[in-house]
């Protein structure tokens, strides 16, 4: 049992740094959308030039922020969620609605990173590309999606594997 125990926290341990990794690549894409704002700003009024891929850039940008970010927010359970009926109960009950909600989270999570995964297989294999001006391949943006979805799962898995072990909200 104690070997179990060691291998699951080194294994939230991983989780941890990998997410916090994501998290930081998050915080990197943000500092990157701003620079790439800033000069596109600067080159349609100083230089009469619009940077037609900016808005393109700051689309995707936003959507790899979210699920770079999203698998760290649920591991520090620092996510959006409905906290009304947890922060009222004590003790057994509190554990119970935590360990429920963070179950079908993560079954959510899963779902939607398997469906995730197969949107990807499918637009890599039929080769669809965004019509824009980057013609962005479909399934570069579908897999941030997928990879994210599946990363939260864990991380809601993780949080139930301490709530069932009495460990409590990770922070």
């Amino acid at each position: 049992m104690k070997t179990l125990s060691r291998l699951l926290a080194k294994a939230s341990s991983i989780n941890d740094l990998l997410s916090g990794f994501l998290a930081l690549m998050g915080g990197i894409i943000i500092v990157g959308l701003m620079l790439v704002i800033f000069g596109a700003s600067i080159s349609r009024y100083l230089f009469g030039q619009a940077v037609a891929a900016a808005t393109e850039l700051s689309a995707y940008s936003l959507l790899f922020v979210t699920f770079l970010g999203a698998p760290y927010l649920a591991g520090k359970n620092s996510h959006v969620r409905v906290d009304a009926l947890p922060h009222i109960l004590k003790g057994k009950a509190k554990a119970a609605i935590e360990i429920f909600a963070g179950s079908l989270s993560f079954l959510v999570s899963l779902l939607l990173a398997w469906y995730g995964f197969n949107s990807t297989y499918k637009a890599y294999v039929d080769h669809e590309v965004v019509i824009n001006i980057l013609s962005t391949p479909k399934y570069f943006l579908l897999a941030i999606i997928a990879l994210g979805f599946l990363l939260m799962a864990i991380s809601f898995l993780f949080n139930v594997i301490k709530h069932f072990n009495g460990s409590g909200t990770r922070q």
